[in-house]
This record gives structure tokens, C-alpha cells and sequence, in this order.
């Protein structure tokens, strides 16, 4: 059951993320999505769930979703109206990624489910629901295949295990605290992007690294 309504919520979340991919700047969405889902997972574990990190903790996850806002920019420039409405998008992304997290860390927390197993059964519960619509454009997967294979490869790799790490540090610690620290792969993707795709920005994304590298040496202690 607890796997069932986790497939649900990861749908929605991929299904409204890659609506606001296919209607606004990646630029937007993407980091509006990884700043508002951790502040949204910490405020609801804290005021709700009843969780009490220490002062320092809850320090060092504030830095850290200081740093990604800075890493992330200002998403309104542009176009107000359509850079608005990115946001709103980014922000219904950003709850979802909240709803699935605090969900899958009281699963495994005080149900006391194996990561693995967990997670296996979360995916295959997915895969059966979107295997209706992945057969209503089941001409475009060969060549979906030959084109992106490695990508493709990749991601069925390195996102099932990253999760799968998430959610076994998720049965010890607050995910109060997991959720900012989660998303401080942001840090990584923007500078990859520049990297990769020539997108500026360069000193204010290192600024920003640097302050969520700050944030994380907080948490650690």
C-alpha cells in the first residue's frame, strides 16, 4: 500500500515536471522546483510530523536552499507574464517533490521498509501505470531508443541508485534535513549546464556553490 500511493505521487511529480519543461525555460522551472521542495518538505516534517533537528541543523538546511536560490538565479527575468506562470509550474513541481519525499521517509522510517525492496516495489507500481500511455506512442520508442540510448542508460543507472541512498539515509535522519541537502545536486547540474551548454553565469553559480558547500559543513556538524 505505502508503495502503491508513493508511485502515484512520483507520477504526478514527473508528469508535472515535464509539463513545465514542455511549456517554460528549463531555466525556470528546474530550479524554482529544487528550491521550493525541500523548504515545503522542512516546514510540514517540523510543524506537522513533529520532527526537532538541533538549531544548527536546521541552520545549515536554510544556507543550503540560500545557495541553490543563489545558484539558481532570478526567474523572473524575461517575459513577467510567462516567467510567472514558469513559476507556478516550478512550484506545483516543488510540491509534489515534497509530497513524495515526506511520504517515502515516514515509509521507511516508521514502517520500517528495506530501501531496495522499497523502491523496487515504488517502480514497478509505476511502470504499470505508464504503460498505457507509453503504448499509446509506442511508434516513437525505437527510435527514441537508437537516438538516446546512452542517456537513457544513465539515467536507469544512476537515478534508481541515488534514490535508493536517499531513502536509507531517510530512515535515520530528519528529512527536515535530508530534503535541502538532496537538492544540493543543483549545484551540480548549473555547473554542468555552463560546462556543457555555454549558459552564463559562471562566478554567481561558484558564489552559490560555495554557500551550499557551507551549508552542508554546518549540517555536519
Amino acid at each position: 500500500m505505502a508503495a502503491l500511493v508513493s508511485a502515484g505521487l512520483h507520477i504526478i511529480y514527473s508528469l508535472t515536471l515535464q509539463g513545465g519543461y514542455d511549456r517554460f525555460d528549463m531555466g525556470v522551472v528546474y530550479p524554482v522546483a529544487r528550491g521550493t521542495g525541500p523548504v515545503l518538505s522542512m516546514i510540514v516534517a517540523i510543524t506537522l510530523l513533529g520532527e526537532q533537528p538541533h538549531a544548527v541543523e536546521v541552520g545549515g538546511a536554510i544556507i543550503v536552499v540560500a545557495g541553490i536560490c543563489v545558484v539558481a538565479g532570478n526567474p523572473f527575468t524575461g517575459a513577467e507574464g510567462r516567467s510567472m506562470r514558469g513559476v507556478l509550474w516550478g512550484a506545483a513541481t516543488g510540491a509534489a517533490i515534497a509530497g513524495y519525499t515526506l511520504w517515502d521517509s515516514w515509509s521507511v522510517r516508521h514502517l520500517d521498509l528495506a530501501a531496495t525492496t522499497y523502491f523496487t516495489g515504488t517502480y514497478f507500481i509505476q511502470s504499470l501505470l505508464l504503460t498505457p500511455r507509453a503504448l499509446r506512442r509506442r511508434a516513437q520508442i525505437p527510435r527514441s531508443l537508437r537516438t538516446n540510448w546512452t542517456p537513457i542508460l544513465m539515467v536507469a543507472v544512476f537515478s534508481p541508485l541515488a534514490y535508493i541512498l536517499v531513502l536509507d539515509v531517510m530512515k535515520t535522519a530528519p528529512v527536515s534535513i535530508v530534503a535541502p541537502l538532496r537538492e544540493s545536486s543543483i549545484v551540480i547540474g548549473s555547473l554542468l549546464a555552463r560546462k556543457l551548454f555555454g549558459e552564463g553565469h559562471l562566478a554567481r553559480r561558484l558564489v552559490g556553490a560555495g554557500i551550499v558547500l557551507a551549508g552542508i559543513a554546518v549540517i555536519s556538524l
